[in-house]
């Protein structure tokens, strides 16, 4: 009777256990605003003022869809900024890893630069854990997500962390963003459905259809709802590169 009362004891401490650490599917707090980029500040210049730079979940991948991406900054103090990243540093990135990047000077006013500090644990955490939990799971080992030993560590402590010692490039101060929507199946798999559902070849989904990818994005299945800002000719591609 002692032993199945310890046992029974063991048991719901575990449940405890469970609640309180890791992301798992029934642990929800879905927030009202739905996250399809993750948001990176400068540091503050000389005149105390920073900008903020826009990453879309679509480029932080193992496979990125180009060699170098370039994104603008929101303008402060009437300027603006560009912040350029090689494939190799958003390989960097989906790994956990950080990142200290230089922009290209203001296009206006007095010439200066700023620094960002991108940490890839954070941009890990907002793609595949914060339309589920929003930050309630910071810091908390990963459930769920097919991730490696370095971006479930960088997931916990983003801060903690290696940083890529991967060349940079120089961005354009010209550069202005391309409206240029990606209908390759493949690439989109690659960038959306990767972590969970392993290499497009080996997919553990194949022949999903199109209704299917549809309807589990919909119901927050496996907290695909963050996949929700794909078009439905996004969700066709991906499902074209599924059939075997």
């Amino acid at each position: 009777m002692k032993f199945a009362s310890k046992r029974f004891c063991a048991f719901i401490l575990m449940g405890l256990l469970f609640l309180i650490f890791g992301c798992g599917e029934t642990e929800t707090n879905v927030p009202s605003t739905k996250l399809i980029a993750s948001m990176v500040t400068s540091s503050a210049d000389s005149t105390t003022h920073s900008h903020s730079i826009t990453i879309p979940f679509i480029d932080i991948s193992a496979s990125p869809v180009s060699d170098i991406f370039q994104y603008r900054s929101v303008a402060s103090n009437s300027h603006s900024h560009v912040v350029a990243i090689t494939k190799q540093q958003m390989i960097d990135i989906n790994n956990g890893m950080k990142l200290a990047l230089t922009s290209s000077t203001s296009d206006s006013g007095i010439a200066h630069t700023h620094v960002w500090d991108i940490q890839g644990g954070s941009l890990l955490y907002e793609k595949n854990c914060y339309n589920c939990h929003t930050n309630d799971k910071r810091g908390h080992t990963p459930m769920n997500v097919s991730f490696n030993s370095s971006q479930t560590s960088s997931v916990i402590n983003p801060g903690n962390a290696p940083l890529s010692n991967s060349a940079s490039t120089t961005p354009d101060p010209n550069y202005s963003p391309s409206a240029n929507v990606v209908l390759d199946g493949a690439t989109l798999y690659n960038a959306n459905c990767f972590t969970c559902h392993l290499e497009l070849a080996s997919s553990t989904k194949p022949n999903r259809t199109y209704a299917q990818i549809k309807n589990a994005i919909s119901g927050n299945i496996g907290g695909m709802y963050s996949l929700g800002t794909l078009s439905d000719a996004q969700i066709q591609a991906i499902a074209n590169a599924l059939v075997k």
